[in-house]
């Protein structure tokens, strides 16, 4: 099944940072004084992956970590491998962000990102859904009473990380709704405990849930297929009714409806069958086809028109504009001599040049410098040829009045046509009309609205019978759906009955010797029907007792996924802090030497321990990553951030 390592834990911010050594498999220990920072690095672990920390919650107000909480654009970072695959979660503590969980997965010389959210909203999968199905566990909506809520990681958590806020003798670690019934129930915890030791049972309480879904969706069926029923028998339906009988019903009626619509057409139509009158008809409605085709095409010439009309008279007025212009310069030219090649065209004064020079000085060719100027004569050439071009528009605007006059003679003739001949028509059909059998038609019309009624009356019949055995065939399905998931359930079950019987007794045996070895008085221990550790058959124990009772229960589990390859357990554990749950340091050292007799080599799992100061086995002393204390505190303040 999927493994669970942390290779490092990064927190950063503006104003503090932590970065953690590298950690291998096997025990990993951060030791440390109080106050130095010790469950701050399980926290921030547990942070990290999606889970809730009270102290990091920034609308707590009570126990809230002041230095992460006052810090600004910080977030952790965990380096974790599952299985062979490398990951980086970041997760940051701002209230816009600190719902989602960033990751960032190694594979082969490439990487993906993605994120997914933390609380559950909808069908979104969320990044407790995508952890379990890394670690090969399902996902499944877990049922408690009427109540149904899927299971995460949180939920396995609590038997995978040992803190020191929870008393020793609840085993479990508390969860965030502490008290809540369901969360807290004994049926939940049962499920949490065997998710972890039995392969089966991920599969066993998915099913659970497919089998809960498909007995409420069988009754939401058989609901709604009684409740119809009922409905249709207040309507003065008749269930018994055959259905094929509504159906024959309908053929025969309408055939019937049938019949009396030909009948009454041909009556309607008695009088358009005399040829006078299909002849006439036809005539006059092939005239007026023409003349309508006739008429569109005047009036589209008719605008044609128009439109060069409007041309020429634009084109009239600036050759108007043009000669008035040109006049205007003859004058000015006979008084001025404006275009002498002698005039200065600034101040309009004679200026004595030079032959072949210009007035500037420059040589110039003195035949091609006079041809830009014109005399009298020629301006009076150019007026007259402008003058003669308004004669000829002249000429063509009139042609096109002349046009647009003759083009609205024949239209309104077209118009005088068309409206004879489509008053003719309305004589045409009034006579028809007069002449209809009217009292047959208002007969038929009764018989037909008769079985028409008749046939709306069977055709919602047959709607309804329809409906009736689409719900019947549904619920039908949904039955059969329930009884083959049930089936499944029930091979199930006695599968993960055998499978739990063998780990119960597994675990009992390791449990025992792990007890046996931290605690001379312990003489038996097993576990009850709910899981629960029962030691020297109950007997009343010191409080300190409770420590190695609860730490080695997680030993045990360790133990049972070492042994066993299908075992959920992702092999990992996080350990926060034993001694300060009341128990003395030499006891403390021998529940943790009990990790040495856990079978299968170091590198088949992972115990992250933070403890105190020297309370661990000496020979544990090589697997110490880091020391704090209160000179060395685990999170550091930044050298540009004030003190």
């Amino acid at each position: 099944m999927g493994n669970l390592m942390i290779e490092q834990v990064i927190y950063w911010g503006d104003n503090y940072y932590y970065s953690s050594p590298t950690f291998d498999m096997g025990v990993q220990i951060i030791e440390g004084s109080n106050g130095s920072g010790k469950t701050t690095f399980s926290s921030l672990i547990c942070y990290g992956l999606g889970l809730y920390v009270k102290q990091f919650d920034i609308k707590n107000k009570d126990e809230v970590h002041k230095e992460i909480k006052n810090d600004t654009n910080n977030y952790v970072l965990l380096n974790v491998k599952i299985d062979d695959t490398k990951y980086e979660f970041t997760r940051y503590f701002n209230e816009k962000n600190n719902n989602i969980v960033f990751v960032k997965a190694h594979i082969g010389n490439g990487c993906y990102e993605n994120s997914f959210p933390i609380n559950r909203s909808g069908d979104v999968e969320t990044f407790s859904d995508w952890l379990l199905k890394r670690l090969k566990i399902n996902v499944f909506d877990f049922y408690q009473g009427l109540r149904s809520f899927k299971i995460n990681f949180s939920d396995l958590f609590r038997l995978i990380h040992y803190d020191q806020a929870t008393m020793p003798s609840k085993i479990f670690k508390d969860h965030k709704n502490n008290g809540n019934f369901v969360v807290d129930s004994a049926n939940l915890r049962n499920a949490i405990f065997e998710l972890l030791i039995g392969h089966h049972f991920s599969d066993y309480y998915s099913l659970i849930g497919e089998t809960k879904k498909a007995e409420r969706e069988r009754d939401t069926q058989k609901r709604t297929l009684e409740s119809y029923s009922e409905m249709l028998k207040n309507m003065g339906y008749d269930l018994e009714e055959n259905i094929e009988e509504v159906k024959d019903n309908l053929v025969k009626l309408n055939y019937q409806l049938d019949k009396i619509a030909i009948y009454r057409q041909n009556l309607k139509d008695k009088v358009y069958t005399s040829k006078r009158f299909n002849n006439e008809i036809s005539s006059l409605r092939s005239n007026l086809l023409e003349l309508e085709t006739e008429y569109t095409e005047h009036i589209r010439k008719k605008q044609n028109v128009h439109i060069e009309l409007n041309d020429l008279l634009e084109l009239k007025e600036e050759i108007i504009l043009e000669v008035t212009q040109i006049r205007k310069i003859i004058v000015a030219h006979k008084e001025l001599n404006l275009f002498s090649p002698n005039t200065c065209p600034y101040c309009l004064k004679e200026v004595t040049r030079e032959h072949n020079h210009c007035i500037c000085g420059n040589e110039i060719d003195e035949s091609q410098y006079e041809r830009f100027f014109y005399d009298s004569n020629e301006y009076l050439d150019i007026l007259k040829s402008k003058q003669k071009s308004v004669e000829t528009i002249d000429f063509a605007i009139e042609s096109c009045q002349e046009e647009i006059g003759e083009i609205e003679s024949r239209v309104l003739a077209l118009s005088l046509e068309r409206e004879k001949i489509e008053n003719q028509l309305k004589l045409i059909e009034e006579s028809v009309r007069l002449n209809s059998p009217e009292s047959e038609i208002a007969v038929t019309n009764d018989e037909m609205l008769e079985i028409r009624e008749k046939i709306q009356n069977n055709e919602q019949k047959l709607a309804a019978y329809k409906k009736l055995d689409e719900l019947g065939s549904e619920f039908e399905s949904s039955h059969r759906v329930f009884a083959q998931i049930q089936f499944r359930l029930r091979k199930l079950e006695r599968l993960v009955k055998e499978e739990i019987e063998e780990r119960i007794t597994d675990f009992n045996k390791y449990y025992t010797s792990f007890l046996k070895e931290a605690d001379k008085h312990v003489e038996s221990a097993e576990l009850d029907e709910n899981y629960m550790p029962i030691v020297n058959d109950g007997e009343y124990r010191e409080a300190s007792a409770n420590v190695p009772k609860r730490m080695l229960y997680y030993f045990t589990l360790l133990q049972i996924s070492v042994m066993n390859d299908n075992v959920p357990f992702p092999r990992f554990l996080l350990i926060d802090t034993p001694e300060n749950l009341g128990i003395d340091k030499d006891n403390l050292i021998k529940c943790l030497s009990t990790i040495n007799n856990i079978l299968g080599a170091p590198n088949d799992f992972q115990i992250l321990l933070t403890t105190g100061l020297g309370k661990y086995p000496e020979e544990f002393a090589p697997f110490v990553k880091e020391t704090l204390d209160s000179s060395n505190k685990l999170l550091q303040l930044k050298a540009n951030s004030e003190s």
